[in-house]
């Protein structure tokens, strides 16, 4: 690896630190580095705060100097959003060389901000570690390229393709059950089905200490949204209701807006397949700032994502029980889309004595 990939590497790892409290934001590392010494960094910890790179100058401990490079895994912003343009105050700073990993892909900074600074007096380049920046930040590459959040489907399933058991509570192990909780962790939105309200009364809510998310301050519950046709869901009996947590209902009656139970009912269209999954996307990265999406389902539900290619990952955590009879079952993965070649095997994990297995959809 040579010098400028391994600076600009570095703003990639920092920028990762961001991946639990800086959704709905892009996770941006920066670095400056002067003489091949890194003498500053600094990561974007939180939408509205203030961006890596001004941080990273905030925490430069002298003076800026020609000599100085500055490092950034994203294309700095040049609007007015919830902070001022970053390319403002970099243009003031005095700093004179940046290398920038990958443009911004939203169009309204899109080559604007290095158009920007290179007006202004300073040498941008651009591509250092390009693979790996996009990689970071392939949520929010997904939310403006194709207008939906970056979807993760994740199920825990028995040998037997069930996923629930009449003997037991958990198909999963606690390894693979704190393992989804980082999932939600770092995810804007989780999706499920007003049957999996109705039957498990789960909380949707983030089960992980700070500590063990490496975060000081608050810890960011995902936007919980319940897929629910004709509205048979009764909020003041299930515990998801109970929290401060933003809800959104997705229905074919009718748009309200609960300010007092922080619930949305948004009807979209429907059909006899059930709500529309390509309206509910769109409204969800569009109205909602919903980069990427945890979807929780039983079987019909992952039935319609995966028949409509809608996904970008699937999570199975595949325990060695057998449940029998007496469970639902799920989509047999294997036998059903392996074997259509729709979808490929991307990775196997051993969870003690759970498989994590990651699928990915052929493009």
């Amino acid at each position: 690896m040579n010098r400028k990939n391994f600076y600009m590497q570095s703003a990639i790892d920092l920028a990762a630190k961001g991946k639990y409290t800086a959704p709905p934001n892009p996770n941006v590392g920066c670095v400056i580095v002067e003489d091949s010494k890194i003498i500053s960094k600094a990561y974007h910890q939180r939408a509205g705060k203030e961006h890596a790179e001004i941080l990273a100058l905030k925490n430069l401990k002298k003076k800026v100097n020609d000599k100085m490079i500055m490092y950034i895994n994203l294309e700095p912003c040049c609007h007015y959003g919830k902070t001022a343009p970053c390319t403002k105050t970099l243009i003031n700073s005095g700093i004179k060389n940046i290398e920038i990993a990958m443009l911004d892909p939203n169009p309204k900074v899109r080559g604007k901000g290095v158009k920007e600074l290179r007006k202004n007096g300073i040498k941008v380049n651009v591509g250092s570690c390009k693979i790996e920046a996009i990689k970071i930040n392939k949520d929010f590459v997904t939310k403006h390229e194709k207008k939906r959040p970056y979807i993760i489907i994740k199920q825990a399933v028995s040998l037997d393709s069930k996923i629930t058991s009449p003997n037991k509570k958990w198909i999963s192990n606690k390894f693979s059950r704190e393992d989804g909780h980082y999932l939600r962790a770092q995810s804007c939105a989780i999706l499920v089905s007003s049957k999996t309200i109705m039957n498990d009364n789960p909380k949707l809510n983030v089960r992980l200490t700070k500590k063990k998310l490496s975060i000081k301050s608050n810890i960011r519950h995902p936007i919980i949204v319940i897929l629910d046709t004709n509205l048979s869901i009764d909020i003041t009996r299930f515990k998801v209701f109970k929290t401060k947590t933003k809800k959104i209902i997705f229905n074919s009656v009718k748009t309200n807006f609960d300010k007092n139970n922080n619930i949305d009912f948004i009807k979209v269209v429907s059909n006899k397949n059930g709500l529309s999954i390509q309206a509910i996307m769109k409204i969800l990265s569009r109205d909602y700032d919903v980069k990427n999406l945890l979807v929780e389902p039983g079987k019909s539900l992952l039935s319609s994502f995966l028949d409509k290619n809608m996904f970008d990952e699937i999570i199975f955590y595949k325990s060695t029980s057998i449940v029998g009879d007496d469970g639902l079952e799920t989509v047999d993965i294997e036998k059903t889309y392996l074997n259509t070649k729709k979808i490929y095997q991307d990775s196997a994990m051993n969870m003690l004595n759970d498989v994590k297995i990651t699928y990915k959809p052929k493009r």
